[in-house]
């Protein structure tokens, strides 16, 4: 009997909170000039239930758009000044995110690749 609710709040729980955390970790760029060794790392949060997603960072957390049609999934990030910040990430957990910025005038295109993880 005690295992039969156990089982049963498991179930109600794992509908109840559809979280999905991606860890993921990029550890080459390029800048469209050079090729290089990067550390850099990036979190995002899915709530399946609510079709929702918000990166993790230092700052706290941003809402993300959630883009998952089952060849993989794709966060899009607006930033306040206008840039905007791409992460997709393959079936595989393989991952590359784009930075489309511009400074003074100037496109700072970048992009990182690497893998995620899922918890």
């Amino acid at each position: 009997m005690k295992l039969l609710l156990t089982s049963m709040l498991f179930l109600v729980s794992s509908q109840v909170f559809a979280t999905s955390t991606y860890e993921c970790k990029f550890d080459s760029l390029s800048d469209g000039k050079t090729i290089g060794k990067e550390d850099f790392k990036l979190t995002f949060l899915v709530d399946e239930k609510a079709d929702k997603a918000y990166i993790l960072g230092n700052n706290g957390s941003n809402e993300v758009a959630n883009i998952y049609r089952g060849d993989g999934r794709t966060f899009i990030e607006i930033t306040g000044t206008g840039n905007v910040m791409t992460t997709t990430i393959t079936p595989e957990l393989e991952a590359v995110h784009s930075r489309h910025s511009v400074m003074f005038g100037k496109l700072i295109p970048s992009q990182y690749y690497g893998k995620c993880g899922v918890k």
